[in-house]
């Protein structure tokens, strides 16, 4: 008898010491095409020593129950479409996870390809880059922002290290597009003149997005050869996709960082109901501290913002609501006289900006094989530079910048499939654009683009898959039209490869708060310019070297013709560095322009990527590329953002524990990122000296590099898991070799001579996030 009962404890002790943390995991799966509910498909989670599997339901959706904490694979089939991997999705005790799967028809069943959740217009792939919230909590000095996560991809710069803003493939930041849901939305970015050297505000970026990774699921970077589904944009367009909220019971999220607190909250309307909310507040800690009277330096930053998201599921579709709203300003007094150093010493700089979004998303099943999509967004952003003071050697002066932009979004379509074979995507866009600027000039443009488009798929048999679409893009402002084929085509070669390629022209409005359009204020008439259009061609190669690794190469050429140019030299001295507006940003070319310029952009992507599994994954990408564009004289010149070369280095290790009724685990994170200098102006020494400002050798633009930019960031994170609650402190080293990296040059009237500034040393955040 007492052997009996100490074998039936030593089981039970057994039993205890193995205990393993769970939480839940569930979401729907959609065909790609048609984006109808799959009843049918097997849901997998591959263990170390079982394998979980759930089915969906009628409504497509699954759902299990117990999944063990920790980063997972997780794989999708059905009958019919080729079978999806999710490869790493985080499972947190106290956080329902969320995967919601679109799979891609299939004449016959063919091997696992590798897609990062789901894809809204899956038969597009080349270019296309997923961001997961996954990701923005182990890869360092992210802060939670979708478009630092974005800078680690391939062919992507960042053009100051202050803020987001980035170049892709060459191009100008004032080149990309924000989507939000699908319909295409103002910069939706705080402190947007942060990174620019003229510290004027742009339309482009800023220094953190509004959007915490709290509020987003799965979102996609698209650089290049996208479908005609996607315009108005000769860069990368950010596809933000915000996630359900859970329906398995209400949930919290607290964090407290450098950036900001964030507080955030989901769930059910009802028990046991599918509609749920989730809404995210974040409040600047040093806007916080800065209120308690802590003295901070220089400069007194603010941002607060509040976003949310409803989903309503009805019959035959869905109803969803989403906003975002945000104020931020960044304050500098002058200093005292006697601590005048420089120019800025002297001056009292005032920013301020809000920035808002409001939308709802309509979706309708018509009969079992297509859906009907419509969307509809107004978004505004608001920015106020303001400063006077004294101006070296003793004058006064006053100074006030305005930009602001309004945008209201109509998107429509309709997708479905006939047969097993057939594809296809009918609808439009339509988007009333409001600038209104007062830097240097006072302006208002007003403009809708009118965008029908059609795109149809067509499986030419078990591995070769092309797709062919057109798209209008007409603008109402000055009555140009741009038409933009497209074409692309997949091939499957064996089980593991695949060889992709696409072809076609895109077109975006012209960047009004980049040049003076007149002909009111002004001496010339630019109203004509625009829309700007560019053709590329794409090709790109896939192969699953082993099961979690990934090689993917990408080759593309971009050209543009009919390149907006201006005479920089007619005025003396020069108003502008430079007057292509393929280089123009932050300072408006002040100038008349006519198209006769060009840009030609080339380069070749190649990454590695080793997903996470058994502890540690790892990718590494780099990018050779040439942009070169031709002035108003036609002589072909290095682009603003010609780097020549990018590289990335990303790398991580989990070290876990789990005991009795808790798991912790060390992280370590390493990102190494190289990237060649952009090109700068020289600087007039002489005509600065008579002007007492900064002034450029406009007949050599950017004739010069800085020097290549290096920077190492590290992020170590300390993760408890208990049951019903996940905390993790982690803290992260941007640029923690403290490397000197050169942002800009000007001319300092008060030191009389060229001045250089540098971008961000180490930047040390410690973070703390909780869930449960």
């Amino acid at each position: 008898m007492v052997r009996v009962v100490v074998v039936l404890l030593v089981l039970l002790i057994a039993q205890a010491s193995s205990a393993q943390l769970t939480s839940t995991l569930s979401g729907s799966v959609i065909d790609a095409s048609s984006l109808r509910a799959l009843q049918g498909a097997v849901v997998e989670i591959p263990l170390a020593d079982t394998l979980l599997i759930a089915t969906t339901d009628a409504d497509g959706a699954y759902m299990f129950a117990a999944v063990p904490t920790g980063i997972h694979a997780v794989r999708v089939r059905h009958d019919g479409h080729e079978a999806a991997l999710v490869p790493e999705v985080w499972i947190r005790a106290g956080k329902s996870e969320v995967v919601d799967v679109a799979l891609r028809s299939s004449v016959k069943q063919l091997a696992e390809v590798a897609v990062e959740a789901r894809a809204p217009r899956a038969m597009s792939t080349i270019g296309t880059h997923a961001l997961t919230v996954e990701q923005s909590l182990r890869y360092p000095a992210t802060f939670f922002d979708p478009a630092r996560l974005a800078t680690t991809r391939p062919g992507v710069a960042a053009t100051n290290d202050q803020a987001n803003h980035m170049s892709i493939r060459g191009n100008s930041p004032a080149s990309n597009a924000y989507l939000l849901e699908g319909a295409e939305i103002v910069n939706p970015n705080h402190l947007s003149n942060a990174g620019t050297a003229s510290d004027l505000p742009v339309l482009s970026g800023g220094g953190v997005s509004i959007l915490s990774a709290q509020m987003l699921g799965t979102s996609q970077l698209l650089t290049g050869g996208s479908n005609a589904a996607y315009g108005n944009a000769l860069g990368g367009i950010m596809d933000m996709r915000l996630r359900r909220g859970a329906t398995d019971g209400q949930a919290f999220t607290v964090q407290a960082g450098l950036l900001g607190i964030d507080l955030s909250t989901e769930g059910p309307f009802t028990k046991d109901g599918r509609a749920s909310y989730l809404v995210n507040y974040r409040y600047s800690t040093l806007g916080l501290l800065s209120a308690m009277g802590v003295d901070l330096g220089d400069e007194a930053i603010t941002f607060q913002d509040l976003s949310f998201h409803v989903s309503v599921p009805i019959a035959r579709g869905s109803i969803s609501l989403f906003g975002l709203g945000g104020t931020s300003s960044n304050i500098f007094e002058a200093k005292d006289s006697t601590e005048w150093e420089y120019d800025k010493d002297s001056q009292n700089i005032d920013y301020t900006a809000q920035v808002g979004a409001a939308g709802g998303t309509l979706r309708l099943a018509l009969g079992r094989q297509a859906v009907w999509t419509t969307t509809a967004a107004i978004s505004e952003n608001n920015q106020l530079r303001e400063a006077d003071g004294i101006k070296a050697p003793s004058f006064d002066f006053q100074e006030r910048d305005e930009l602001n932009e309004r945008k209201l979004s109509l998107v429509s379509n309709v997708r479905g499939r006939r047969g097993a074979r057939f594809t296809y995507e009918i609808g439009g866009t339509a988007m009333e654009r409001t600038v209104v600027k007062d830097v240097l000039l006072e302006e208002i443009t007003v403009g809708w683009l009118v965008r029908p488009f059609a795109r149809a798929g067509y499986d030419l048999n078990d591995r070769v898959h092309a797709e062919l679409g057109i798209a209008y893009a007409h603008y109402t402002a000055n009555g140009n039209a741009v038409p933009e084929p497209r074409f692309s085509l997949r091939w499957d070669v064996g089980k593991h490869a695949g060889i992709s390629f696409a072809v076609g022209q895109r077109s975006q409005l012209p960047n009004v708060q980049s040049f003076s359009v007149g002909p009111r204020n002004s001496f010339w008439d630019n109203s004509n310019i625009g829309p700007d259009r560019m053709q590329e061609v794409v090709i790109a190669y896939d192969h699953a070297l082993r099961p979690r690794l990934l090689l993917h190469v990408e080759a593309y050429h971009q050209q543009r013709d009919d390149v907006a140019v201006g005479d920089a030299t007619y005025f003396v001295p020069p108003l502008n560095e430079d007057g292509s507006m393929a280089n123009a940003w932050d300072v408006p070319l002040l100038m008349a322009l006519r198209p006769d310029g060009e840009v030609r952009n080339s380069g070749l992507e190649i990454s590695l990527a080793h997903n996470f599994h058994n502890g540690w994954y790892y990718q590494a990408n780099g990018t050779g590329m040439s942009a070169t564009y031709t002035d108003i004289n036609g002589v072909e010149r290095g682009a603003r953002w010609n780097t020549g070369a990018i590289g990335n280095l990303l790398m991580g290790r989990e070290f876990a524990k789990q005991k009795e009724d808790a798991t912790r685990t060390w992280g370590v994170n390493m990102r190494a990122n190289v990237t060649g200098g952009q090109r700068r102006t020289p600087i007039d020494v002489n005509w600065s000296f008579i002007t007492g400002g900064t002034v450029y050798d406009a007949e050599i633009p950017f004739s010069k590099m800085w020097g290549t930019y290096y920077r190492i960031d590290v992020r170590v994170y300390l993760k408890r898991e208990h049951r019903g609650r996940t905390g993790m402190w982690a803290l992260d080293l941007q640029n923690a070799t403290n490397a000197q990296n050169a942002a800009y040059r000007y001319y300092d009237r008060r030191r009389n001579e060229v001045v250089t500034k540098y971008q961000l040393g180490l930047i040390p955040n410690l973070s703390y996030r909780i869930e449960f």
